[in-house]
């Protein structure tokens, strides 16, 4: 689903020789006297905090640049905004990074040092691509690329390569990109520069691959990780593992693909690589979708999802979104995938906003050009005439001489003009593309919403009609007592009150589900798993009940073992048996039998609720969590009833990554089934 381009800086120390480190450089910075040493202390513990992730880095880079600014040390300045900018870009705070390398690319034009202002170009260019802003992305590059070449100064010119290579990948343009890429390798290659020769593969591999040649790409990526352990960098290494597991995942070879995945989740957990983690987690629900095994992939994409919201990256976000609502449609809980299908229109909008602006100014760069041409041609032909006016005779020679230096500078502008102007109509073609593609993809979307909202309105005209029932009830009894009351003797009274409490215990409950329910949609009912005895939430829920069954003379027979354990959002389980068991009540005979029981499975509790009552029908099983069908059938006490605590079930069980089914024979009696994580279970901690 998602590759890695591979990242040039990379940091790796343990904290305790961090730790060490830092507490000795911090004993000297105490009895430094000059300057210019004190700003390098503070600029080297700044970096180590940076290493370790520590927002102490951001303390130690101030203290630095108040000194340099304090004593004038104009490249000092410059080098610390660099560094301070490089910390807000590994923070993802590009628009803070962008303005201090700016700075820092002033100070060192004004001293002179053209190879660190390109170095700062380049790095504003790939804050500009993290920024979704392709235009100063280029533009950046470019001038990075022109200063590196006048310079003479090839890693530069490489680097500069990399980034291009990179936006047209990002651009679909894989044909450009490569190019870019293999002219890299090549810099890289002649410089013997071994982490550059890594990342041109690993560049190449992603191109080639997604260009739809995945076994090419595997070898690419093969040889970037032959140099990886070589330089033993353990970010090269889990990068391309992670690819090749995306390329098994187009080859179809999913065991494959899961196996590379978790063995780069591994080396990014302790590499503490956000960024990575997310990617992995998000592949590896989309191989664990693929193969039907829904429930461990909803739980990796959340927690993929939860990564890319702490890093900011949307189009993570958009493809972890798209991730949930297809697992949630397989299962058929359509509920949930509207959900999330509608969080994912969200995001893909505003990623097609930001395009539909980039695309505006595209066309404002080209009138630009066009204006400057027509200028040009203008301006040429009126020099033309004038010249022609002027020069006669004997000057005919010079006039010649001077057309034609004329006409080679005006074909030398020319060819520069048409140049820009290729270029912007390749980008703004790139751009138009990938704005068809996320039309469509919207469009379909939007298609899938409209479906949704129609099953919703269906969902709620049954509610209504459920809900007037017990209060016309109400109302009806309650006018009868008062116009008749002189009429009615106490056991006729007492027999209409009766009917008027159950009418409103029924509305009670259904409005109870309703209100779980709506919460659950909208976001607002907090979902917090926790270790749970499970036979103290059965034995809560059947005091609830108690009443109920006594009515009908029901026994309810607890079979749950003690010291099992789930692991389940406490309320959430207390409802599902709440309405599981409720519904045995409701259609078991007097004198009947209810009986729970749970057994492990795997890394699952598989919990039942068995009755001895009516059965249901074969044909209504497959309706029975269908939230467009209605459900509601009379008990057999007349008890009346809406088919909400059903959907509700299904809704809570498969959040917690489990899943519910229905065994019936008529006549004889219904088993109600679903599975919970088994608390204790090292599945359940497994991403």
């Amino acid at each position: 689903m998602k590759k890695i381009y591979f990242i040039l800086f990379y940091f790796g120390f343990s904290f305790f020789v961090l730790s060490q480190e830092i507490y000795s450089l911090n004993e000297k910075l105490q009895f430094e006297l000059t300057d210019t040493t004190r700003i390098s202390l503070n600029l080297k513990i700044a970096d180590l905090h940076l290493n370790n992730g520590s927002d102490s880095a951001s303390y130690y880079y101030n203290k630095a640049l108040d000194i340099a600014v304090k004593i004038d040390s104009k490249p000092q300045v410059a080098e610390i905004h660099y560094a301070i900018g490089k910390y807000n870009q590994n923070t993802n705070d590009y628009n803070v990074a962008i303005k201090n390398y700016l700075t820092a690319a002033q100070i060192f034009k004004n001293i002179e040092n053209a190879k660190k202002e390109a170095r700062m170009f380049n790095n504003i260019a790939s804050c500009y691509l993290r920024l979704y802003a392709e235009d100063q992305a280029i533009e950046y590059y470019l001038k990075s690329l022109n200063l590196n070449k006048k310079i003479d100064y090839q890693e530069g010119v490489a680097i500069n390569y990399l980034g291009v290579g990179d936006l047209f990948y990002t651009q679909g343009n894989y044909e450009h990109a490569k190019q870019y890429f293999q002219d890299a390798l090549e810099i890289y290659k002649k410089l013997e520069d071994k982490k550059g020769i890594s990342t041109s593969y690993t560049n190449l591999g992603n191109v080639t691959a997604d260009a739809g040649d995945n076994i090419a790409g595997l070898e690419f990526y093969k040889k970037s990780i032959e140099i990886g352990k070589e330089i033993d960098n353990q970010q090269v290494i889990a990068i391309n593992y992670n690819n090749i597991g995306d390329c098994y995942i187009q080859l179809k070879q999913y065991p494959e693909a899961l196996d590379y995945f978790f063995k780069a989740l591994n080396i990014s957990k302790k590499l503490s690589r956000n960024d990575l983690t997310s990617v992995l987690l998000m592949n590896i629900s989309d191989v664990q979708i693929k193969t039907k095994n829904y429930h461990k992939g909803i739980i990796n994409a959340n927690k993929s999802l939860k990564l890319a919201k702490q890093i900011g990256e949307l189009n993570y976000q958009a493809q972890n979104l798209e991730l949930l609502s297809n697992a949630y449609e397989r299962l058929g809980n359509m509920r949930r995938a509207f959900g999330y299908n509608k969080q994912y229109v969200a995001i893909k909008d505003s990623l097609l906003k930001i395009d539909k602006t980039n695309k505006v100014r595209l066309f404002q760069a080209l009138n630009k050009l066009d204006e400057t041409q027509d200028t040009i041609n203008e301006l040429s032909i009126k020099n033309e005439i004038a010249e022609l006016k002027y020069e006669t005779g004997r000057k005919f020679v010079y006039f010649l001489t001077g057309s034609m230096v004329f006409f080679g500078l005006f074909v030398i502008i020319l060819i520069q003009q048409q140049t820009s102007k290729k270029k912007a109509y390749n980008l703004l073609e790139y751009k138009n593309y990938q704005i068809n593609k996320m039309n469509d993809e919207i469009q379909a979307q939007r298609d899938n919403l409209r479906l949704i909202n129609k099953t919703k309105d269906k969902f709620f005209s049954i509610i209504a009609h459920d809900l007037k029932n017990p209060f016309n009830s109400i109302k009806g009894f309650t006018e009868l007592m008062i116009e008749n009351s002189s009429e009615y003797d106490e056991e006729k009274k007492l027999k209409f009150l009766k009917i008027i409490k159950g009418s409103t215990l029924k509305a009670s409950s259904l409005l109870n589900n309703l209100l779980i329910w709506a919460n659950s949609q909208s976001g607002n009912l907090e979902f917090n798993p926790q270790k749970v005895e499970l036979i103290q939430v059965v034995s809560n829920v059947i005091s609830l009940l108690e009443i109920q069954a006594i009515n009908k003379e029901i026994e309810i027979v607890d079979n749950i073992e003690k010291n099992l354990f789930v692991l389940a959002d406490r309320n959430m389980l207390a409802t599902i048996l709440r309405n599981l068991i409720s519904n045995a009540i409701k259609f078991t005979n007097q004198h009947g039998e209810i009986e729970i029981s749970a057994i492990k499975k795997e890394s699952f509790v598989e919990i039942t609720v068995k009755d001895n009552g009516i059965g249901i029908l074969e044909s209504e099983i497959k309706n029975l969590f269908n939230i467009e069908v209605k459900n509601s059938n009379v008990g057999t006490a007349n008890e009346q009833g809406s088919g909400l605590g059903l959907i509700l079930c299904k809704d809570f069980v498969e959040k917690h990554g489990g899943k519910i089914w229905v065994e019936s024979e008529v006549n004889k009696g219904t088993e109600f089934k679903f599975t919970i994580p088994f608390a204790n279970s090292p599945d359940t901690a497994q991403t």
